[in-house]
């Protein structure tokens, strides 16, 4: 078998432009690599550089007063917006913003009212409402100060790559004037978010799936009429990034959201 001079460079040139694909194709991030903490962060949490990303998330509200066990008094639900932007020094900017309800823990409908397991006092539940900005370093999260503010400390863990699944824990940790003369009130947020190595490490996705389990401790809500000092509330729950946005929510709180704060799904001011 021949080839032409012609057909020889046409047939180089065909394998070096299939080469140039594969290289762009097989593009990967080293998730491994300490210098891509962020980066690995960033690609599990948000989008790409600078575009929204919104999370479903769902799960239960423990109550545990002191010297007792703990008692599943709701449900939680709720759809929170995130935007992550890559800073001129390496770092990120963060801007979060969401909407939720407390829920019957039977029926799992909004709660209009709820009564208190111990102390018997019916109250109207506030909505469940976040706006937080702040930076993102590799040691962790530095919000801005306020002057109820007494302790603030964060940490973002390294990756953690098991088999197929890579795992980053994002971790805080407060300390606040309470809402009254000489209170104070902690809290505490442990988060681990999961995706997979490949779609994480993939330079080209357009989207990257990724779940969170969250567990928080703190005080009760000051709705919840109950004094900080009688226990503590934990809240457990599971969350998922959504690909299409608010039109992959499920229906149920999309149609909460929409009908309680009209044109946030569209626009959630961060």
């Amino acid at each position: 078998m021949t080839l032409s001079r012609r057909k020889a460079f046409g047939c180089a040139a065909a394998a070096a432009a299939t080469g140039l694909a594969s290289s762009r194709a097989s593009a990967a991030l080293d998730v491994t690599a300490p210098e891509n903490k962020l980066e690995v962060y960033r690609r599990i949490r948000g989008r790409n550089d600078g575009e929204l990303a919104l999370w479903w998330w769902n799960g239960y509200v423990w109550a545990k007063p002191n010297n007792d066990i703990a008692v599943h008094i709701m449900t939680v639900e709720g759809l929170t917006f995130q935007r992550l932007t890559i800073k001129a020094d390496g770092n990120l900017t963060e801007a979060q913003a969401g909407r939720g309800t407390f829920r019957d823990p039977d029926t799992n409908v909004p709660l209009k009212t709820w009564t208190n397991l111990f102390t018997g006092v019916t109250a109207k539940p506030d909505h469940i409402k976040s706006l937080n900005r702040g930076v993102i370093t590799p040691d962790g999260l530095e919000r801005k100060h306020t002057e109820r503010t007494l302790r603030f400390e964060s940490e973002i863990t390294a990756p953690m790559i098991t088999g197929h699944q890579i795992f980053m824990r994002e971790n805080f940790v407060t300390k606040n004037r309470g809402r009254e003369p000489g209170e104070v009130s902690t809290r505490s947020s442990l988060t681990t978010y999961t995706a997979t190595t490949a779609n994480i490490a993939d330079d080209n996705a357009t989207f990257r799936p990724a779940t969170f389990n969250y567990q928080s401790l703190g005080g009760f809500r000051p709705w919840m009429e109950m004094d900080d000092n009688t226990g503590i509330l934990s809240w457990q729950t599971v969350g998922q990034k959504l690909e299409r946005g608010a039109e992959d929510a499920p229906g149920g709180i999309r149609t909460w959201v929409d009908a309680n704060y009209p044109g946030f799904l569209n626009d959630p001011g961060i």
